[in-house]
């Protein structure tokens, strides 16, 4: 039942779970999905759960990339790509009216946690101004993802790799400058280097 709702969703998003297509695909009445579940809102909450550890899976090997962070961007926006609907379910459905960032944070807790730390790492900052770096690429991405999913060849691999390397670069810049751990020369060598 679950499996099928969860292809249910892949091909058509989640408002078409209802238990009468879940049926239908199982070749069967909706009756079945009444007796484990006492509301599609909780068959829902397990197709939710199913896309989690789908994007998971997808961000796997993120770490085997420099930088991660970046990587991760490029997943964003590809994942958004291949499974548009599970992203939509993911990052842009109204569920619990969070940001795309505090929902990746609360759902994918161990990666956010490892994405920070490459970026204090990676660029000398505090743990504050790598939260609010990946916090600025995560809206960019999701700004690239929702472009994607409505149009699908409105952006190249190129040309995300390209606009993520250049507001990772301005957002950096910006935070050094501000906090006095870089002079402007320093700052235009580094922005000239990327």
């Amino acid at each position: 039942i679950i499996q099928a709702a969860f292809e249910l969703t892949r091909e058509k998003g989640i408002d078409a779970v209802v238990a009468r297509e879940v049926g239908r695909r199982l070749n069967t009445s909706s009756s079945p999905i009444f007796t484990v579940w006492s509301s599609m809102e909780q068959l829902k909450g397990e197709v939710l759960q199913l896309a989690k550890e789908r994007y998971q899976q997808y961000m796997a090997d993120i770490f085997d990339y420099t930088p991660a962070f970046k990587e991760y961007g490029m997943r964003c926006v590809s994942f958004a790509a291949q499974e548009p609907n599970l992203y939509r379910l993911l990052f842009l459905s109204r569920r619990e009216e969070h940001s795309p960032y505090t929902r990746f944070k609360q759902d994918f807790g161990g990666i956010f946690t490892a994405l920070v730390e490459e970026i204090q790492k990676t660029f000398g900052l505090s743990r504050e101004d790598a939260e609010d770096l990946l916090n600025q690429m995560i809206i960019f991405s999701n700004g690239i993802a929702a472009f994607v999913i409505t149009d699908p060849g409105s952006f190249s691999r190129e040309a995300v790799s390209r606009h993520l390397s250049q507001v990772c670069k301005g957002i950096v810049l910006t935070q050094k400058l501000r906090s006095g751990s870089l002079d402007f020369a320093s700052a235009q060598a580094m922005a000239n280097s990327y």
